[in-house]
Formats: structure tokens, C-alpha cells, sequence
């Protein structure tokens, strides 16, 4: 998998962004940080919990967080915000992220705020906010399916964020390797998880398949992992690259792994970004961000002949050649493939009835 938002990163968090935390030192507000999530969960740091991995030291940035972006020594801390603490706990208690992880693994909840976090919390609201913004009007399009598949899975609903980190919520994207869709399979692992990809249609491409599809890969990676964090930073960079790493360093902490570099830098920057971006999009306006647009008009599936011309179906049932690629993704060509002997083409619903009838011309004359 490539993540899609590889950009430079941050620290602060808007809507004035950097005004609260400009003055901060990033290991006081870590610390600070743990110390009222742990008191405001009732844990404490006994010893069969997981070492809070550290922030890297100001000025320095262990190879996550760029040094212009860290204070200064000696620079006064701030208190952290109890409020943002409180919404956090919470943004974890929902998504069923505080407890399952089997003894060893990192904890979800301590990282939230170190300094990769931070600093995609930065970027995402300075320098890549006019990408997130496009990102986020696009997530309106396909986070209700994307919901509905992951509560049937039993994944964590923020995991759809993965989205818009891998693609921008793109079924187009296409990465350096290959990787292709809103959820960036390679060609084999999308074989693996049931996907058609040939020459006539790839289904890496058509949301629900696709989605459905990674909620399962994402499923399985828990099951291997046993952490989501690990699930996620597998999903980026394949789980025998984490497995590796898990059993030549004898660690289950992905933070560890990120502040060594053991894993690509990429992933090292995906899990910071995912949180980040979940953050964000559960609560835009906080962010600095406009309200996403209204639902796109709704969908209805007509049943094609295989081998129907998309041009002919186009002309009659008067629906724009581009409307109909655009709702069907996965098609690669402008012909429907010679199987399976029927095809679920994807129309605007108020074009349903003509569309039927297009479909029913269409036929006559097909093999």
C-alpha cells in the first residue's frame, strides 16, 4: 500500500493554528498529557504497562518531526488543554480502541498527542489544508458505506480515515507501485481478498468491493497483531514487513519502531497521519475547516447485458458517458465485459426507469 499524504509535518492544534502550542516543549506536553489520560482513566503506570514512548528531544527530530517545528530549550510549557483530553478518551471509549490489546502492545490512548501527531494535526491545518478540505468533501460520498461495512466487520469506525490517508478517498488513485483505488491494493493482495483485476475490470476500483475487502485484510491483521496501530502500519507496509521487525526487535510498540526507523519512513508517518486526519474530520469546524457538502444525489443498480456499449447505453438512457464511468469505477473500458452475463451498472436513481429501458434496447442484438 502507498500512503497518498507523505507531506511535510506539524505541531499545534487550530482553530489558531500553532497560537496554543507554539511556546510548548514537546516533552513536557507528552508527559503532561499521559498524566491526566491515565488519571482521567483510572490507570496507573504499573508494571505491566507499555512504556510511554518519548517525543523526541527539542531540537532534534528523531527522523518524524522536523526540527523547525520544534521549541526551542528552555522555552516556558502550557498546560494541556483537560478539554481536548476529555475529547480524545472519548474518541477512544467510542471506537472500542481502550481495551483488547494483549499485554506488551502500546497502548492506543498515551500517543495521541506526541510530536508526529501534533505535527500532521499542524500540516493537515496550514499547509495541507486545501487538500484535506477537497479530501474531506469527497469522504461525504462514501463514508455511510464505508460506516455500515466496518460495524458489520466489527472494525473500528474511524478506520475508515485510512481513506483518505492511502487515496483522498480517490477510486482513481494510483501509487508508484501499482497500488490502486480509495483503498490502494496491490494487485495481488486485492486477488487475495476476492477482487476482480483484468483487463476489462478491476474491482480495486469499485468502493463497496473494495472496501469490503479491506475491512476484511484489516481484520486479519488484528487477528495477527493484535493491535490496530500494527494492523494499520501493516495494511501500509505489508504484515511480513511489522512481523519482521516484531521478531528481530522483540517489540510490539509500533512508536518504538517509528522512533528506530525500522519500518519504511512512510509508515512511520502513516499512523501519526490516520490518527491525525480522524481527529480532524469527526470534528472539522474545530479545525478551521467549512462544513462538507451535502450527500451526492442518490444511486440506484440496473441490471446491463454483458458486452452492452456504454456509448449506445449512454445515448439512451441520457446519462452522460462520464457520469456513468465516474459512478462505475472499476470499468476499464467503454464496453461491459464479456462476463459474468450480467452486469449491476450504477445509475443516478432519477434516471432508474430509462435506464431499464436503455438496458433493455441494449440488449437486443447482444450475444
Amino acid at each position: 500500500m502507498q500512503a497518498r499524504l507523505t507531506h511535510g509535518v506539524l505541531v499545534g492544534v487550530p482553530p489558531s493554528p500553532g497560537a496554543r502550542l507554539r511556546s510548548v516543549t514537546l516533552g513536557v506536553v507528552l508527559a503532561a498529557a499521559f498524566g491526566l489520560l491515565t488519571s482521567a482513566l483510572g490507570c496507573g503506570g504499573g508494571a505491566a504497562t507499555a512504556p510511554l514512548p518519548q517525543a523526541p528531544a527539542p531540537g532534534g527530530s528523531a527522523g518524524l518531526v522536523p526540527k523547525e517545528f520544534v521549541p526551542p530549550p528552555g522555552t516556558r510549557a502550557e498546560a494541556v488543554d483537560p478539554q481536548l483530553v476529555k475529547e480524545i478518551k472519548a474518541f477512544f471509549e467510542k471506537n472500542g480502541m481502550l481495551a483488547g490489546a494483549p499485554p506488551g502492545v502500546a497502548s492506543d490512548l498515551p500517543v495521541i498527542l506526541n510530536g508526529p501527531v501534533q505535527a500532521y494535526l499542524k500540516h493537515f491545518t496550514t499547509g495541507g489544508k486545501a487538500l484535506f478540505q477537497t479530501y474531506l468533501n469527497r469522504s461525504r460520498r462514501y463514508l455511510p458505506m464505508i460506516h455500515q461495512i466496518f460495524r458489520q466487520e466489527g472494525l473500528p469506525l474511524d478506520l475508515a480515515y485510512l481513506a483518505l490517508v492511502e487515496s483522498g478517498f480517490s477510486n482513481h488513485a494510483v501509487s508508484p507501485a501499482q497500488a490502486v483505488g480509495m483503498w490502494q491494493f496491490i494487485a495481488g493482495t486485492a486477488r487475495r481478498y476476492g477482487l476482480r483485476v483484468d483487463d476489462q475490470v478491476d474491482e480495486r476500483r469499485q468502493p463497496e468491493k473494495a472496501t469490503r475487502a479491506a475491512a476484511r485484510y484489516l481484520k486479519d491483521l488484528y487477528n495477527q497483531f493484535g493491535c490496530w496501530y500494527l494492523a494499520a502500519a501493516g495494511y501500509n507496509a505489508g504484515e511480513g514487513r511489522v512481523q519482521g521487525v516484531m521478531r528481530r526487535r522483540d517489540t510490539r510498540d509500533f512508536w518504538i519502531m517509528a522512533r528506530h526507523k525500522w519500518l519504511p519512513q512512510e509508515t512511520c508517518n502513516y499512523v501519526p497521519q490516520l490518527i491525525a486526519a480522524a481527529l480532524i474530520a469527526k470534528n472539522p469546524g474545530k479545525y478551521g475547516f467549512t462544513p462538507a457538502p451535502p450527500l451526492p444525489a442518490p444511486l440506484a443498480q440496473v441490471k446491463v447485458r454483458a458486452g452492452t456499449d456504454l456509448n449506445r447505453f449512454s445515448l439512451l438512457a441520457d446519462i452522460p458517458l462520464a457520469t456513468l464511468q465516474d459512478l462505475n469505477p472499476e470499468l476499464t473500458g467503454e464496453r461491459l465485459p464479456a462476463s459474468p452475463r450480467e452486469h449491476l451498472l450504477r445509475v443516478p436513481a432519477v434516471k432508474r426507469k430509462a435506464a431499464v429501458q436503455a438496458a433493455q434496447a441494449c440488449a437486443v442484438g447482444v450475444p
